[in-house]
């Protein structure tokens, strides 16, 4: 359980014995002091590889949280969110909310697996470029830490990685053709812009 302060940043506007005691037996409640920030680092590290919100410098600011007004947002142990609510939600109603992450959970699990399993099955027909479009429906998700969405980061960095050894040799040969083609096969990845330079780079 995320609760996000509002401008009062209150310690006292969720309380009762009801709350205190889905705190011990059904889930971890965490407050985030409020802020109003919600500016982005221009010297931030972007990848399309989704990565935790709640490890992130602004909690608030990657999980949308309306400046000035209170949210408590149900998450399960990864930090993805199911559900929203405000922080005049009752004890009863959290509780529902929190016995339905389980099958939440599991169900986009079996999501991303479905588009991991055609990101495999491209790639035993050496087949990067469908890969890539599977495993980058899965980031599209957005969701961390699910075990379909953990083995999918392992593969992008495999196929990243040979593309990457593949973009070297080209670079040695002065193959600006094959630069091109190999362009065409990383847009939206990570290194589109890694391979763009090479282009110039051999021009």
């Amino acid at each position: 359980m995320l609760y996000f302060a509002d401008e009062a940043d209150s310690d006292f506007t969720m309380y009762g014995e009801d709350l205190a005691e889905l705190s011990k037996t059904d889930a971890m409640f965490v407050k985030v002091p409020y802020t109003a920030d919600r500016e982005k680092s221009p010297w931030a590290e972007t990848s399309v590889v989704p990565t935790s919100k709640l490890l992130s410098d602004n909690p608030a600011r990657e999980y949308n949280v309306a400046v000035g007004k209170a949210a408590v947002l149900v998450c399960d142990w990864f930090g993805n969110e199911y559900f929203r609510t405000d922080e005049k939600v009752k004890a009863d109603k959290l509780k529902l909310m929190i016995a339905k992450v389980s099958d939440q959970v599991e169900d986009a699990n079996k999501k991303l697996q479905k588009n991991l399993e055609k990101a495999q099955q491209a790639m035993e027909k050496q087949d990067s470029k469908n890969a890539i479009k599977a495993l980058l429906k899965n980031f599209d998700e957005g969701v961390v830490g699910l075990d379909a969405q953990e083995a999918s980061v392992r593969l992008y960095h495999e196929i990243m990685d040979d593309i990457r050894e593949q973009k070297d040799v080209l670079v040695e040969k002065g193959d600006v053709d094959g630069l091109k083609e190999l362009a065409k096969l990383v847009k939206k990845t990570d290194l589109e812009k890694e391979v763009d330079e090479a282009i110039s780079s051999v021009k």
